[in-house]
């Protein structure tokens, strides 16, 4: 198992193994044999770049960043972070609530799935149950988005998410962000999360990763619901 290490905004994050791409249901799939490479895929790295309405702190005290995204054989990863950037403590515990918007904020029929191993194939490190986060003013916290660049259906045009919004978790306050280039979901139609672990203060000494739980299964997927009001 990949250990997890900090990279530029100190997410210690490494992805393991990927498996070839999804097929649609009903669909003829086109064939890949998996691919195993010979070097890991980084967990996406980088600046987070805030949010349009993130030039200063948003009243509910916390502020969404997106990276940049990294891509091996179709599948496609994007770190989220979120930043308390108020005088109180934030307490998070689950599972970002996504919704995939077009160029013009409307949502699409996109599904978003709670663990990302129903995209990648496999357990990873930093894809675990959810677990309480308590962050200090200042401290930040991550998730990571992945998708399959798979077009296998000639039945429907291919999708491009251009925006996401996104609230910490169901009921609170949605930012929206707009990751560079969008997500190319061709026509997997789907999503997925990973809950929010913390992201260690720079130059803080980290404690040994923890095992992820095997086995561990994710919540039913949910849709995303109709437009923006």
């Amino acid at each position: 198992m990949i250990g997890l290490r900090a990279r530029r905004f100190a997410v210690p994050l490494m992805l393991a193994a990927l498996l070839g791409g999804c097929a649609a249901p009903g669909t003829s799939p086109v064939t890949q044999p998996p691919v195993v490479p010979s070097d890991p895929v980084p967990f996406p790295s980088g600046r987070p770049k805030p949010s349009a309405s993130a030039v200063t702190c948003p009243p509910e005290g916390v502020r969404l960043g997106v990276g940049e995204g990294d891509a091996a054989m179709g599948l496609r990863v994007l770190s989220i972070t979120l930043v308390n950037c108020g005088s109180r403590t934030y307490r998070l515990n689950g599972y970002p609530a996504v919704r995939c918007l077009d160029e013009l904020r409307a949502a699409l029929k996109v599904r978003v799935l709670h663990g990302v191993k129903q995209i990648v194939g496999t357990d990873l490190p930093w894809d675990g149950p959810p677990e309480p986060v308590v962050l200090r003013p200042g401290q930040s916290a991550g998730t990571g988005v992945a998708w399959r660049n798979t077009y296998d259906d000639i039945r429907k045009p291919p999708v491009t998410v251009r925006f996401l919004d996104i609230a910490p978790v169901a009921g609170r306050p949605s930012q929206v962000v707009g990751p560079e280039g969008g997500l190319d979901l061709g026509s997997t139609g789907r999503i997925a999360v990973s809950a929010w672990r913390l992201i260690p203060d720079p130059g803080a000494t980290a404690s040994p990763p923890a095992s992820p739980v095997p086995g561990a299964s994710a919540s039913d997927p949910v849709e995303s619901p109709g437009p923006l009001p």
